[in-house]
């Protein structure tokens, strides 16, 4: 499940569709503490290729164009196709991290996996990419959704990984957010 004690804040973000939604547009307190957050301590927020088409689709549901931003900030970076061998020291591969992922989460939520799209799979996989490839020591995965949260952490959990990829739910996110900004 997700961390209930967030510290430290990891410095790379990987922002699931579910979080995006939950978090409200420039209106909403949460969104504008969450902006200030990552602008004032310097994280760095990932969107996967999954969650960009995920945006796209919903394009008037959600109230920011955060592809768009992805596009005019410094501050969110579209990340690459998951790469599926890339592995950090004895961790799994991503692509294993992924397939492992996406069964669990087929199973919670009943769903043929055939018929389940990789968008929750695919960011522990991208999580491993980031550790691989840039200075970040840990990842975090911001998201609201329970079962794509076990799946993840199941699969994270006892390996390299544990630790260095950590879910993070929304609400607990925020809180911490808060808390910091004072």
């Amino acid at each position: 499940m997700s961390e209930s004690h967030p510290s430290p804040f990891p410095t790379a973000l990987l922002l699931d569709t579910s979080f995006l939604r939950t978090l409200g547009g420039p209106g909403s307190d949460p969104y504008r503490a969450f902006v200030e957050y990552v602008r004032t301590e310097g994280r760095e927020l990932f969107l996967t290729r999954g969650v960009v088409e995920e945006l796209t689709e919903q394009r008037g549901y959600i109230s920011v164009d955060w592809v768009d931003r992805a596009d005019t900030t410094e501050w969110i970076t579209l990340a690459g196709a998951v790469q599926p061998g890339v592995r950090v020291h004895d961790g799994p591969r991503a692509g294993e991290v992924m397939d492992r992922v996406h069964e669990r989460l087929a199973r919670f939520e009943q769903t043929d996996p055939d018929e389940l799209r990789k968008t929750d799979s695919e960011l522990p996989a991208v999580g491993v990419m980031l550790l691989g490839s840039t200075s970040h020591d840990a990842v975090g995965i911001l998201m609201d959704d329970r079962n794509a949260e076990r799946a993840i952490s199941g699969v994270i959990e006892n390996s390299y990984y544990e630790g260095r990829i950590r879910v993070i739910d929304v609400w607990t996110a925020i809180e911490y957010m808060e808390l910091q900004l004072g």
